[in-house]
């Protein structure tokens, strides 16, 4: 089983960062969204400007 409230200590740049797994996952999840769906729309709207 996943313990979902482990907070998970990680850096970005010179800043620590920690929070539970659970938001790092729910925070990279919407951001796989995000940039599939942005590819999708760009390309979308890049084959209609004809």
């Amino acid at each position: 089983m996943i313990d979902f409230k482990k907070n998970i200590k990680f850096k970005i740049g010179s800043e620590d960062w920690e929070m539970p797994l659970g938001v790092l996952l729910l925070l990279l999840g919407i951001t796989l969204i995000m940039v599939i769906g942005g590819a999708y729309l760009g390309f979308k709207f890049g084959k209609n400007i004809n």
